[in-house]
């Protein structure tokens, strides 16, 4: 599966790990299994072998990776794939506007010269995001494009898609997702419903995803399932996950049910939130009212606040002239809390008091008298 880090909507985002989205800076990978990139998957049989390299940093927006694998047995094609891509919007308090622009090359190559090929696919989908306390939607409607080299030349075809998702965050670390999709082409029109859960506690993750895909000309099976878990350990992460995985309708991909082992590691250090000095990110006290400010020129997108006074639900952060801000009445005492990306990321603020979470991670502290 082609990894994607556009921010915020993905096109396939249901079935991707969570980890694979909240993984920050360079992180390299090898793989085993039967899952392979999109675009080759109905060239590559059985169980492969992967390495790969990948950079992902919310901050930016910015992501990128290369891959190549190899058959375990058989005499199969070796395969590479490589892609880049960015997000580009403007906030307008509880909404962004913007656009995901992605593009991907792969090819396959085997001594036989009919199993050689490859190609280019180019993304556009404009989007617009809503964001109010636990709740976020979103709605695109854009373009893939795809078309083949070698082998696969004239093998050329746009693929319109719309999309709908609305996520919940249940509790700290975990969200729902309900989602719709309706792809459109000259030889089909394809509609999509499904669900995923996601969970992220300290080093250990865990997704599910599941739905159905419609459309007169949809072969079977069109029911779409996968679920799966990581772990982390210092900056090594594991992740295992199966998937049954329908015809895809921008490849035009062969049914197939999949398996993968992953073992990453992180290459140098992780990219941290930019911002101004750190007594800026200390809270405001005044009268039991705690006001939280962070910088909007460092997060292109409304973070939320999240701690013990909110049961760890987010509370949405809006736009204040240059600052996104909330406030919230504290009683007097020890309060733990961070700050929540518009991916998903829990941070705590550079410079802050802190102490260890029992799940790996730091909580800030914050004394109200």
């Amino acid at each position: 599966m082609i990894r994607r880090f556009a921010i915020p909507l993905t096109t396939l985002l249901a079935s991707l790990p969570p980890c694979a989205l909240a993984a920050q800076g360079w992180w390299v990978q090898a793989a085993a299994g039967r899952a392979v990139s999109d675009p080759v998957s109905s060239r590559v049989s059985g169980a492969v072998a992967s390495l790969g390299v990948e950079y992902g940093d919310s901050a930016t927006a910015r992501w990128l990776y290369a891959q190549a694998g190899t058959p375990l047995g058989g005499d199969g094609p070796a395969w590479g794939a490589a892609g880049a891509g960015t997000w580009l919007g403007v906030d307008r308090g509880e909404f962004t506007a913007g656009a995901s622009l992605g593009a991907h090359v792969f090819g396959y190559g085997a001594a036989d010269s009919v199993r050689s090929g490859g190609g280019v696919t180019l993304e556009a989908l404009p989007t617009l995001t809503w964001a109010r306390g636990v709740l976020r939607g979103e709605l695109a409607s854009g373009v893939i494009y795809n078309t083949g080299v070698g082998v696969d030349s004239g093998r050329s075809r746009a693929v319109g898609e719309s999309s709908a998702r609305l996520i919940a965050t249940a509790a700290e670390g975990v969200e729902l997702t309900a989602e719709g999709r309706f792809l459109h082409a000259g030889d089909g029109d394809w509609p999509y419903l499904g669900a995923a859960a996601q969970v992220e506690r300290g080093r250990y993750g865990g997704w599910a995803y599941a739905g159905e895909w419609a459309g007169a000309d949809f072969p079977s099976p069109r029911l779409a399932y996968g679920v799966g878990g990581s772990v982390r350990c210092g900056d090594a992460r594991l992740e295992v996950g199966i998937r049954q995985e329908p015809m895809d309708p921008v490849y035009l991909s062969t049914p197939r049910r999949t398996w993968t082992v992953q073992v990453s590691h992180r290459i140098g250090r992780a990219p941290r939130p930019a911002g101004p000095a750190a007594p800026a990110y200390l809270p405001a006290l005044a009268n039991g009212l705690a006001v939280f400010r962070l910088p909007r020129k460092d997060y292109p997108e409304a973070p939320s606040v999240i701690g013990d006074f909110t049961a760890w639900k987010p509370v949405a952060m809006t736009a204040e002239g240059d600052e996104w801000t909330a406030s919230v009445r504290l009683d007097s005492g020890a309060h733990h809390y961070g700050f929540r990306a518009a991916d998903g990321t829990f941070f705590t603020p550079p410079g802050v008091p802190a102490v260890d979470d029992g799940f790996g991670g730091t909580s800030a502290v914050l004394v109200v008298p």
